[in-house]
């Protein structure tokens, strides 16, 4: 079992939390999955299905990256402070049939807190995908 599947057990244990904090989505093939200038209050990762992340940067020269299964979303909204990517916004469009999961942004990192394998394991996810390029 994935770490992040891991995390997902862990923040849907309660059904009045998982309810009130925590969303599943199904999205078709082209539909967009998520925007960084959506709700800044969650962050998730996709847990069926595969997608592609295209940076719109303001000098109009966009750029793709390929998700697939536990990539996550909304990372940028972990940061104590709004912050902004710099140079632009982007979006997440399946490529496929596509189910993310989210979370509060709050209840996250509540969770993580609370049993720091979480915290270690969205930390790992981070540094996999920062270093894909150079492995």
């Amino acid at each position: 079992m994935h770490k992040l599947e891991e995390l997902i057990r862990f923040l849907t244990e309660d059904r009045y939390l998982k309810s009130a904090y925590t969303k599943v989505k199904e999205w078709k093939q082209g539909d967009v999955v998520y925007c960084n200038d959506w709700d800044k209050g969650c962050v998730g990762c996709i847990t069926k299905g595969q997608a592609v992340m295209r940076f719109c940067p303001e000098d109009g020269n966009p750029t793709v990256t390929f998700l697939e299964p536990y990539d996550l979303l909304g990372v940028e909204n972990l940061m104590e402070e709004a912050t902004e990517i710099h140079g632009g916004a982007y979006e997440v469009i399946a490529l496929t049939d596509v189910t993310t999961f989210t979370a509060k942004r709050d209840y996250y990192l509540d969770h993580m807190y609370a049993n720091p394998k979480y915290f270690h394991c969205v930390l790992s996810q981070l540094a996999k995908r920062s270093l894909a390029p150079l492995v």
